[in-house]
């Protein structure tokens, strides 16, 4: 399957992105390199990775990812106030628990079986991070509804 790698911020400071097929090493850095030009607008958003239909990340890819995790530390802790990735088989599940050994990402993140709930994480951490606007426009932008305790 060729790999397709798409950005959508039309819903910004929502960011959402989908990885799928089997990603090259090549096409990995740039996917970081976009992902560079996101930090660099200096604003705080959320974002939601849909890699239900990516194959497992290559252990190049992996060591790509956390030296960029180690370069943008301190701009990933100021800027993005959360991610959830969605994620659908063990081996992506897999190969995730691997990257966060070697360097994990230092904000809120969630792995989530779909994407209504990866919505739901990144709206909940829009709402916690005093963004409370930007959550309830995306929860009514998707037809989200908060779900309540009991």
């Amino acid at each position: 399957m060729n790999a397709v790698i798409t950005f959508d911020d039309s819903q910004w400071p929502l960011l959402s992105v989908r990885l799928s097929g089997n990603v090259s090493d090549a096409q990995y850095a740039q996917y970081l390199e976009q992902m560079d030009a996101f930090l660099a607008r200096g604003e705080r958003f959320v974002c939601v990775i849909d890699v239900s239909q990516c194959s497992v990340l290559s252990v190049a890819q992996r060591y790509l990812h956390a030296a960029w995790i180690h370069k943008n530390e301190d701009l990933l802790r100021e800027l993005l106030l959360g991610q959830s990735s969605v994620m659908t088989s063990a081996h992506m599940r897999l190969s995730r628990s691997m990257l966060n050994y070697v360097k994990p990402l230092p904000v809120p993140n969630a792995a989530v079986p779909d994407m209504d709930a990866a919505l739901r994480y990144a709206a909940g951490r829009l709402e916690g991070e005093g963004c409370p606007q930007q959550a309830e426009r995306i929860r009514h932008r998707f037809g989200l509804r908060i779900r309540q305790a009991g």
